[in-house]
């Protein structure tokens, strides 16, 4: 199975995974969402069970189910499915992945395993973790900067994964714009062809103007038109807009990000749920959610964005 890095343009969205109100997967309004999301002009693809899709408390055979009720409804419409996994070895990845080959999916994002930020690790383990993989599996991978530096991959390092044939795409979520913008100009040095899909919703319109190919980013199950007029926009070219559009939406993006951090799923769902999108805005402990006050602050911002419709001079022609 090959993929051309070309495809991976575009906004990319980790859609988050609604469970009933007993805990349990709510494949219905699953795909009820991620229907409503693969519709929407400008989304290029789903990408399941990341950090906002709660993948970190959903076990193994409950991913599976995520992974083709999402990977059916984006190839339905069209779109790209990317699978989430977290192993934490290299053997565990490979099996994981030779797994995901009989289901519908066009490529797998890879969690760094802990050991790659257990003290200081050298560049050489991190690139021969993702070598031993691309030589056992032709599935296409997407690398992740984790917003914690403690993981981070060095350019150096991520020109040298992007060199590997079947890695198609790195989403850089390092919420550093030095270092984004470094590893940008040494990619851009070494011709590689591995697309950047921006993670960092703080400056998502500057990455594009820096060569991002995308983003990839939570915050995009919430107002998701706008920011996918906001990607439209810079693929385009008018980078002004992209940027006035991301300043509408800081608004959202503060209140949905806001610390505590760890509870951005239960904001989301909040908004969600209150959209029709999903049944509950349950979300699995060590989650706690948001109290009650916190709710009402949400809705109210997200009214307000909801209220600015777009003008007509806000529309982005289609490239023909």
């Amino acid at each position: 199975m090959t993929s051309s890095p070309s495809r991976f343009r575009g906004l990319f969205i980790p859609h988050v995974t609604p469970f009933g109100d007993d805990g349990a997967l709510d494949l219905e309004s699953l795909e009820r969402l991620t229907t409503h999301q693969a519709s929407i002009h400008g989304v290029a693809g789903l990408v399941s069970c990341a950090r906002i899709g709660e993948g970190p408390v959903l076990s193994v055979d409950e991913k599976r189910r995520v992974y083709e009720a999402a990977g059916k409804v984006a190839r339905k419409a069209g779109k790209l499915h990317i699978a989430t996994i977290a192993p934490q070895s290299t053997d565990e990845a490979i099996r994981l992945i030779r797994d995901l080959e009989s289901l519908p999916v066009d490529a797998v994002m890879i969690f760094p395993p802990l050991l790659l930020a257990w003290g200081k690790v050298e560049s050489e383990l991190k690139f021969r973790f993702f070598e031993d993989i691309t030589r056992a599996t032709s599935m296409p991978l997407v690398l992740f900067q984790v917003p914690v530096k403690s993981y981070w991959y060095d350019p150096a390092t991520i020109c040298r994964i992007a060199g590997l044939d079947n890695v198609v795409a790195f989403k850089e979520a390092s919420f550093d714009i030095d270092l984004f913008t470094e590893t940008m100009r040494q990619l851009e040095r070494a011709k590689a062809s591995m697309e950047v899909l921006s993670g960092n919703d703080r400056f998502v319109a500057e990455s594009y103007r820096l060569g991002a190919a995308g983003a990839l980013i939570g915050v995009a199950n919430v107002a998701t038109e706008k920011w996918a007029a906001m990607d439209l926009a810079a693929q385009q070219g008018d980078f002004d807009k992209a940027v006035a559009l991301q300043k509408e939406l800081a608004a959202v993006k503060e209140i949905v990000f806001s610390e505590p951090i760890v509870e951005a799923v239960a904001r989301i769902k909040i908004v969600l749920q209150h959209e029709g999108l999903i049944k509950t805005a349950t979300v699995r402990r060590p989650q706690l959610g948001v109290s009650e006050e916190e709710k009402n602050r949400l809705l109210d911002s997200y009214r307000i964005l909801k209220g600015n419709k777009f003008r007509p001079s806000d529309r982005v022609a289609v490239a023909s």
